[in-house]
């Protein structure tokens, strides 16, 4: 990375230059884990700086909104790193970096990537399919909440020990498995209720998704794994 930027035009200033090589010095000292999840934030941070531009509403609703009643199948995966309100995107953002780099770290960055972008995905869907079982609540939607109650789920699994704080009460350590469940208590109740105050529905899947990948998805991911590489070897 070093001699990338070395490489740089002279017209490049030599602040600029001297800044990225501290910057690349400090990401290169991460770990892999941290590196995937700070990206991934870095993304939808990108994505919440583009809603506050006016000119791009009319972009951005039609691609980074998820309406069931658009025929538009790829804002489920891309809705998912969109907010456009700030405490949406600086709610996700802490829980995706505080539950996000431990479980990166211990499935490998390959695996959590595919793990959070199928979480993201499989809850829009979950959402879309559903919705027209009320169809007061077939409503566009947005955020990386899906995508962020299965790392929720996945920590559970991994962590059953572990405690987390709320944020109004940080000196009150709740265990996990008791938080995570009473989430999906209240996110079954207003699926069941038909609560409008959030996308119960996405909450829902994206954390039992997290839970049964957990339990069943990192051996078939195990063993996709070692078909590519016997299929590599064997082309070789």
């Amino acid at each position: 990375m070093v001699r990338r930027i070395a490489r740089l035009p002279d017209w490049v200033p030599y602040e600029l230059k001297r800044t990225a090589v501290a910057f690349s010095g400090t990401w290169y000292q991460l770990s892999r884990g941290e590196r995937c999840v700070y990206t991934i934030a870095a993304v939808n941070a990108v994505v919440f700086g583009m809603w506050q531009i006016p000119r791009l509403l009319p972009f951005m609703t039609r691609s980074f909104l998820h309406n069931p009643s658009s025929g538009l199948s790829y804002t489920m995966l891309t809705s998912s790193f969109s907010h456009s309100e700030l405490w949406h995107f600086a709610f996700n953002s802490i829980a995706l970096v505080s539950f996000g780099i431990p479980v990166a770290n211990a499935m490998g960055v390959e695996q959590f990537t595919a793990f959070y972008l199928s979480a993201g995905v499989l809850s829009s869907l979950a959402s879309h399919l559903l919705a027209p079982l009320r169809p007061a609540l077939i409503l566009p939607s947005l955020g990386a909440s899906g995508a962020v109650y299965g790392v929720l789920g996945a920590t559970m699994m991994m962590f059953p020990n572990s405690h987390v704080a709320l944020i109004f009460l940080p000196f009150i350590p709740i265990s996990i498995s008791h938080a995570f469940t009473a989430l999906l208590a209240y996110d079954f109740a207003g699926a069941v209720l038909g609560w409008k105050t959030f996308g119960h529905i996405a909450h829902l899947s994206g954390g039992l998704y997290g839970v049964g990948y957990l339990k069943y998805g990192t051996d078939y991911w195990k063993s996709l794994v070692n078909k590519v590489i016997s299929y590599r070897q064997s082309t070789k």
